[in-house]
């Protein structure tokens, strides 16, 4: 994973004066100075340099390097550039809404993260698309990647999907957009962790949710 890192596209959106700003995060490998980065990305260093105000560009560092493609709503790196084993798949939304375990008389496989309709949906890790369509039933439009060690991530009631099935998909990269499709009571992620088939609590994977707001039925 850790010699992937480097390799990691990770798309951003911040407002300001009403300008989209957008890009991705590098790790920086030895040799690589703000001139060399500018001239491998097309851009000018200066816009490097601005982005990137209390970097002192040594071999490690993360920086960003502003791009005119990507976007991704309220993003916050510290929920790319995790070191838990996975990272946050929403990153514009920090909320949990309903939790892992039993609800309403039934099992739960997942978590739910609420959120805006078209919001972007990332890869929770490297891996590779094993599914990518709407023939599950109560999932809706549904993404299911492979990662290593006999794990499965899903992401269920998404809008739109980006990542087709046989893709090598990159932790970090849009693989679709939040919605309402199928079996969903509002817009949102369902969200499932398996391990050898067989569905796992997801946040012992994830960073903390800032915002825990988790709604639990009557057990």
């Amino acid at each position: 994973m850790l010699k992937l890192l480097p390799l990691l596209f990770i798309f951003v959106f911040a407002s300001c004066s009403h300008m989209m700003r957008s890009g991705q995060y590098i790790m920086l490998r030895s040799g690589e100075t703000p001139q060399k980065i500018a001239r491998l990305y097309g851009i000018q260093e200066y816009l490097l340099r601005e982005a990137n105000p209390n970097t002192e560009f040594q071999a490690g560092e993360w920086v960003f390097v502003p791009l005119p493609t990507g976007i991704l709503n309220g993003f916050d790196p510290a929920y790319i550039l995790s070191e838990t084993e996975f990272s946050w798949p929403v990153p514009s939304t920090k909320k949990i809404s309903s939790g892992f375990g039993r609800r309403w008389g039934k099992s739960h496989d997942g978590i739910d993260i609420p959120g805006r309709k078209g919001t972007h949906i990332i890869a929770a890790a490297d891996g590779t698309v094993t599914y990518s369509g709407n023939g599950l039933s109560g999932y809706g439009n549904l993404i299911i990647i492979k990662h290593s060690s006999g794990i499965h991530t899903v992401y269920a009631h998404n809008q739109s999907l980006y990542a087709k099935k046989g893709e090598k998909v990159y932790r970090g990269q849009v693989i679709a957009t939040l919605g309402n499709t199928g079996r969903s009571s509002g817009p949102h992620l369902h969200f499932e962790v398996r391990l050898n088939n067989k569905a796992v609590n997801p946040v012992a994977y994830l960073p903390p949710p800032k915002d825990r707001t988790i709604r639990y039925a009557q057990r």
